[in-house]
């Protein structure tokens, strides 16, 4: 294939939250029983306050690290890897709000974490990110860069905490063409919306926006909705995805 080939390829960008390792045993955080219905977002998971709540911080991310340690990638993450697989990293672009590693463990060569992830710590002193040791977050880790103890906290981006990852979502938009396909999957919406991900001509029930969720929102924006658990909606929109990626 040539390069003006690859050019025009259809490119695909899907966008998951939550609900794509709920299936997975990985509790949600805002629907149905999820965390935030229990646990105070101030007190575990704000950058401004997380300091002074140093010990309930580490408590609550070693136990969604305990709660992960049994999940298994679902047949919703190995779709999504074997599509990247199929096409390569760069037309099939996975980008989610999830702090698991299910999509790699299915084997996804590069996924894109919104929110951080679950396997490294950050010094807020000197922004270093680097890998934690061994299976738990430990409160007396220093900072290998600058030997700060206090200021490294869990990898996971907290609330009023800078996202750099987020430009990522800037330049999808701002790359995406008519010819590319949008999935969005088990997501709110509540943090990102739609219409940071995608161009202002796509902001309608665009034939290309596929929306795969239990319950729906945002259904304005999607011109196929499956209200279905991402393992049933990616498998019936698979030969259809198939299909428009392989269009010449």
């Amino acid at each position: 294939m040539s390069s003006a080939q690859h050019v025009l390829s259809p490119r695909l960008y899907v966008f998951s939250g939550a609900g794509l390792s709920a299936k997975s045993g990985i509790s949600t955080f805002r629907t149905g029983s999820g965390m935030w219905t229990s646990e105070s977002i101030d007190k575990v998971c704000n950058f401004l306050t997380w300091r002074q709540n140093r010990e309930a911080v580490f408590r609550f991310y070693n136990e969604r690290i305990l709660e992960k340690r049994d999940a298994r990638p679902n047949e919703a993450h190995r779709i999504l890897s074997a599509w990247q697989n199929t096409w390569g990293n760069e037309r099939v672009r996975l980008v989610t709000q999830n702090i698991d590693d299910l999509l790699e463990r299915a084997g996804a060569q590069h996924v894109t974490h919104l929110h951080g992830d679950m396997h490294s710590m950050l010094c807020t002193s000197c922004d270093l990110r680097f890998p934690k040791d061994g299976h738990e977050y430990h409160l007396d880790t220093a900072c290998p860069r600058c030997g700060e103890v206090e200021a490294v906290k869990p990898g996971v981006v907290f609330f009023q905490e800078d996202a750099p990852e987020y430009i990522k979502l800037h330049r999808m938009r701002l790359e995406m063409t008519d010819n590319d396909l949008f999935v969005a999957i088990g997501s709110t919406f509540h943090i990102v919306s739609p219409e940071s991900m995608l161009p202002r001509e796509r902001w309608h029930q665009h034939e290309r926006n596929f929306l795969i969720d239990p319950e729906p929102r945002r259904t304005e924006f999607f011109g196929c909705v499956e209200p279905e658990l991402p393992t049933v909606g990616l498998r019936n929109l698979e030969s259809r995805v198939h299909a428009l990626m392989t269009m010449q």
